[in-house]
């Protein structure tokens, strides 16, 4: 009942907030984001639900490029819990110049039903824009770092990586967006693979409708667990 009350009332204040976009829209400053909420409940034979959140904040200077991410993803059905996924970000960019730029970045992770307690990740990597229009933006890193994780059997694994990570933006129309990203973080013991691919409708203003798909696999399981999964989301985004 209290999520049906959180989504509720979050769609009225993005409603709300969505009315004055147009001012929002004269007055830009380096600050920047979106946040993502969804809902999805069933009856009758079977009693399902699932919500997921997701928030992204940005603050761009003129080299400087920071920014925070989160998601939060939960389901159940017949009130037993099938899943529940936590995600972090932090990064910060710095400009060498309009096409490169080095990279920092911080990702924690927590799924309550895969093979690992908890990953984290810190790297530096060098990217490159290879490509970067009005339509399309495409981006190239390439670094390494160290990764942290503890497995459900209780075993802490420590060690180098080496990073690849990819970002492509696809302006489809002045109300479509496309975006997709991957990333490889490879060690001796484990190799974390992501990707993420979404897409947004706008419905007015800055409210919109965000579609979503999440591969995740770990190539070094424990006995029992899968290697991969997967997150399919839909909810109501706005943009800021």
């Amino acid at each position: 009942m209290w999520v049906k009350k959180i989504v509720f009332s979050s769609i009225l204040l993005l409603a709300a907030l969505t009315s004055n976009a147009q001012d929002q829209e004269e007055n830009k400053g380096p600050w920047s984001g979106n946040t993502t909420l969804g809902y999805l409940a069933t009856s009758g034979n079977t009693e399902s639900k699932s919500a997921n959140f997701e928030f992204g904040v940005n603050y761009d200077l003129v080299r400087w490029h920071h920014g925070l991410s989160g998601r939060f993803f939960s389901s159940s059905q017949d009130n037993d819990a099938t899943a529940e996924n936590y995600q972090l970000s932090w990064s910060s960019k710095y400009d060498f110049s309009e096409f490169n730029y080095g990279v920092g970045r911080l990702n924690w992770q927590r799924d309550r039903f895969s093979s690992y307690d908890y990953q984290r990740f810190a790297t530096l990597a060098y990217g490159r824009r290879i490509i970067k229009n009005k339509k399309h933006e495409l981006d190239a890193e390439i670094g390494g770092g160290w990764s942290q994780s503890k497995n459900i059997v209780n075993e802490d694994i420590s060690e180098a990586i080496f990073r690849l990570y990819g970002e492509y933006d696809w302006q489809i129309t002045d109300t479509s967006k496309f975006s997709q990203t991957i990333q490889v973080s490879a060690g001796s013991s484990n190799t974390f693979t992501e990707a993420v691919t979404s897409l947004r409708l706008a419905i007015v203003g800055s409210l919109g409708l965000a579609v979503s798909f999440t591969y995740q696999n770990n190539s070094d399981v424990v006995p029992g667990k899968k290697k991969t999964d997967t997150i399919t989301s839909i909810g109501l985004d706005y943009e800021f």
